[in-house]
């Protein structure tokens, strides 16, 4: 599989991507299994008791799949309490507004929109969200109920669809699910891994990002997050190599992760004579990271103490009432919600009530994230629905028995599992490979004979995400740039304390990891917004700010920080807090004093300070 990867590599960026995306991994295959068991009992267990909407049963497992059994039972939780609360109020709403669309019609925009308010702005938002989700939709399809006792009957079989594979995927998870643990320990050995393998060929270029992005998500999951904290540390300081490292030096650094790899894998480093340490200021700060790491790495598997500094948790954020990117947030999906039900009833075409579906899920922050999200469930959706309408054509008429569906099942359940097990780039579009093959497929108890079902549900998908695109982007357009400009605001206020405040070095340096992190999440998504919105100006460098931040962490690294000159750097600290007001207003940095000097001679620590000061040369310059 790596061979075919540098061959696809050298062909086209996309299918370098797809190779990246879906090559395999320790534990991913487990996962996919899980998640297709889960879906073909969940779909054995609908056709045997005639369980209606069997397609969201098997779709229902997608969604409170996680990486671990924890984040599993705590999404399964959250979603039966969301049903639960969605049953009831759906009910309440009946006995007023069933017959009166005067009243039924607000009553689903003002759902929608306390719904999708609550998730930007409140700490149970994803319950909520579900619940407003399942009562907008059993509103929209009051239409087509005969009568109360038949819509009343079908909400009440929503709390069995939903809590048969809440607990069927639970029950899975706790017996052959990772611990959260272990999959942290499981990433940690893939960072160590890879960047071994990296720095031997010289290939850490563009890279070192995506390890932190990997990495920041699992120190609240590791048993010992002072180690995941110390090789975030460790990338970081690697952004200040100037590049090409030399093959000495790879040689050396080759060598100190070979032996964090060891200290984690509990065994001992193969004899070999470490090369001699650099005298270089990034050379001495990564030589002490690493130091730390494979000390971090050695010491016993008990539960190391994780964050000194835990922010309280609050149950809504600090601007959820004064921030206007909220309710316009709210707003514009349901004015989506809503534009879409308009016209398929209109249209009287009720099979593209999967368009509400579609604006639900895919509604996000940004234009960046929405495109994104679309584009992924565009393309899974085409191929969820390919694979379901070959299936009725050439397979379901030869099928006699559930056995047989239930296979199918699996090995669908299998493929899009393993795409659904990829990074945030592309798992979407697993999810929505699933959710289009199990809505074509499993329309009725027999085998499906009917294509139109199946066109009309993929159209559906297709014009929720074209509306959703074009409200997203006409109105109070938000760009990913602007998350991106408050993400690089608080990486700088984050390298400033780090110079200011040595004893506070651990939370700062964890402050300007995380920030960096958000800022090249945003930066990838800012690319799919293309021309749809005006171009910023004065928007600083993203690498330039993360060679910039190694800088800072190797001035600030224990062999270096007693002899840094504190005088020295605190007017680089005030310029970076000006430079992080400016950049979160949009404006132009402010200007730098033209006194940076190259110190190639003096001791390791003025060199240090010599290039973090140029390095805040480039980050103003780069925003001109």
């Amino acid at each position: 599989m790596a061979t075919l990867a540098r061959r696809v590599e050298r062909r086209t960026p996309f299918l370098a991507f797809l190779a990246q995306e879906l090559a395999p991994r320790e534990g991913r295959g487990l996962a996919a299994a899980r998640i297709a068991a889960a879906c073909t009992i969940t779909v054995a267990i609908a056709m045997v008791f005639r369980i209606p909407l069997a397609a969201y049963m098997a779709y229902m497992v997608f969604l409170t799949s996680k990486d671990d059994s924890a984040a599993t039972v705590t999404m399964a939780v959250g979603g039966g309490l969301a049903i639960t609360l969605a049953v009831i109020f759906t009910l309440g709403l009946a006995h007023i507004a069933l017959g009166d669309p005067a009243i039924r019609l607000p009553a689903m925009a003002l759902t929608t929109f306390l719904a999708m308010f609550s998730v930007r702005t409140f700490a149970l938002g994803p319950i909520a969200f579900l619940a407003g989700f399942v009562t907008v939709t059993m509103q929209s399809v009051v239409d087509d109920v005969p009568s109360t006792e038949v819509f009343t009957r079908t909400t009440l079989w929503l709390w069995v669809v939903v809590v048969v594979p809440v607990l069927t995927t639970i029950l899975i998870n706790l017996l052959f699910g990772p611990l959260a643990s272990a999959l942290a320990e499981r990433g940690v050995k893939k960072v160590l891994t890879d960047l071994d393998t990296a720095i031997t060929r010289g290939q850490i270029a563009g890279r070192l990002a995506q390890w932190r992005a990997i990495l920041v998500p699992l120190i609240e999951k590791s048993r010992n997050p002072a180690a995941v904290q110390r090789l975030l540390d460790a990338l970081v300081i690697l952004e200040a190599y100037p590049g090409p490292i030399p093959p000495r030096e790879r040689e050396r650094l080759s060598y100190l992760a070979r032996a964090c790899l060891s200290a984690l894998e509990r065994r001992s480093l193969v004899a070999e004579v470490p090369p001699e340490t650099e005298s270089l200021p990034e050379a001495l700060a990564a030589t002490h990271a690493f130091a730390e790491l494979q000390r971090e790495l050695s010491r016993s598997g008990a539960r190391q103490p994780a964050h000194t500094e835990h922010k309280p948790h609050q149950m809504f954020v600090p601007d959820a009432l004064t921030n206007p990117a909220h309710w316009q947030f709210a707003l514009k999906t349901t004015l989506a919600i809503m534009i879409v039900y308009s016209v398929y009833t209109m249209l009287d075409w009720p099979g593209l009530r999967t368009s509400i579906v579609t604006c639900f899920f895919v509604a996000l922050g940004s234009v960046g994230e929405t495109v994104h999200k679309l584009l992924l469930r565009l393309s899974g959706a085409i191929i969820g629905g390919l694979i379901a309408g070959l299936s009725i054509v050439f397979l379901l008429p030869h099928f006699t028995d559930i056995g047989q569906l239930s296979a199918l099942t699996a090995v669908v359940a299998l493929f899009a599992g393993w795409v659904a097990t990829s990074s945030e780039r592309l798992s979407y579009a697993g999810l929505q490979m699933a959710f289009a093959f199990f809505l074509g497929l499993l329309q009725t108890y027999s085998p499906a004979t009917d294509l139109t079902v199946l066109r009309d549900r993929v159209v559906g998908i297709l014009f929720g995400n074209i509306v959703m695109t074009l409200v997203f982007s006409t109105l109070w357009p938000e760009s990913a740039i602007t998350r991106l400009r408050a993400a690089l605001a608080d990486a700088l206020r984050g390298i400033a304390a780090l110079m200011r405040s040595p004893k506070d070095a651990t939370m700062n340096r964890q402050h300007t990891v995380e920030a960096l992190a958000r800022a090249d999440n945003f930066e990838v998504l800012s690319r799919f917004e293309i021309e749809m919105l005006p171009r910023q100006a004065h928007l600083p460098d993203l690498h330039g700010i993360e060679r910039l931040a190694g800088a800072t962490f190797v001035a600030a690294s224990d062999p270096l920080s007693r002899e840094v000159d504190a005088q020295a750097v605190a007017p680089l600290a005030d310029w970076l807090d000006r430079a992080a007001h400016a950049t979160a207003e949009g404006s132009a940095l402010p200007p730098v004093a033209d006194d940076a000097t190259t110190i190639e001679s003096g001791t390791a620590a003025q060199v240090a300070v010599s290039k973090l000061s140029i390095e805040i040369e480039h980050v103003a310059t780069s925003s001109q």
